[in-house]
This record gives C-alpha cells, structure tokens and sequence, in this order.
C-alpha cells in the first residue's frame, strides 16, 4: 500500500511552511532589534560549555527561542518534502520548488552560525535577512503551485503583443 496525500492536504502543508518561515523572519527581526544576536556568544551551542541558554540572560534566551523556531521551521520544510514525494497527483514542480527549501533552510543555518562566529558582522547580518527573505519568496510559489492545476502556462499577453 502506497501513502497518499490529497492536493488538498498538500496545500495546508505549503500553507504551514509559509507561516513557519514567516514566524522565523520575525523571530530573527526580535533578536536584531532586542540586541540578542550576541546573546549566545557560541555555534552550535549557546555557550562554549552549554547547550542551552542560561535562564537569567534574557538576550541569550531570545537568541535560543531563535535557534529553537529553526527546529520547527525545518519540520515544516521536512514535511512538504515529503508531502510533494507522496501527494496525489505527484507533481515534479513541487518536489523541485520544496527541495529548493531544504538547500535554502541548509544555507540559513551555516549562515545563521557565520554570523554568531563573525560576530555580528554587517555582510552576514544582512545576507541572513536577504536569505530569509528569499526562503519565504521559495515557500509563497511552493504554495502558490500548490494551489494551482498543472498543466501548461496560459498565456496573458494579447494577440497583439504576441506577434
């Protein structure tokens, strides 16, 4: 017996990504704005010798909260993976458009630890900013497709325009 997925179904999963990557973006702007992006002054762990951020250090509890989102973020990138891999009808464009979240969320992590290691330099700063920015552009056309039938593009120029 083979697992299926309805386009339906499907959809709501688009959906969980694009408000994953959407809570993450906000996240990330709390620890920029509340000056927590030092608050864990280590990566992967939040401190050289713990994993976990000290409760009476509020910049690094809002640093972790960060990092723990990035967990769930990528359970909902994991999910439309699998959800493109087992829905029915199996659609080659929304396996492509979902791994294209997994490279993405990959990047967003190695890059999210340049930025802890270079100290909060400006370049990854806002290369982490512009990486979210695509991830959620990569989740907003995954949904998109999602909702959408497949087939040909229609065209939308007029006859005039064609020639």
């Amino acid at each position: 017996m083979r697992l299926a997925l309805s386009a339906r179904a499907y959809r709501r999963i688009t959906f969980g990504a694009v408000l994953a990557l959407s809570f993450i973006t906000i996240s990330g702007a709390a620890v920029r704005l509340t000056g927590s992006g030092l608050g864990c002054s280590d990566w992967p762990t939040c401190e050289e010798d713990q994993f976990v951020a000290a409760l009476d250090s509020p910049h690094a509890m809002v640093e972790f909260v960060n990092r723990l989102v990035t967990g769930a973020v990528s359970i909902a990138i994991i999910a439309a993976v699998l959800g493109a891999l087992i829905r029915v009808p199996r659609r080659r464009d929304l396996l492509w458009w979902s791994l294209g979240l997994v490279v993405g969320m990959v990047a967003q992590i190695v890059l999210g630890g340049m930025v802890v290691l270079l100290e909060l330099a400006p370049v990854s700063v806002i290369g982490h900013f512009m990486l979210s920015m695509v991830l959620l552009w990569n989740a907003l056309v995954l949904h998109d497709r999602a909702s959408t039938a497949a087939g040909p593009a229609a065209v939308v120029a007029p006859p005039a325009v064609r020639r």
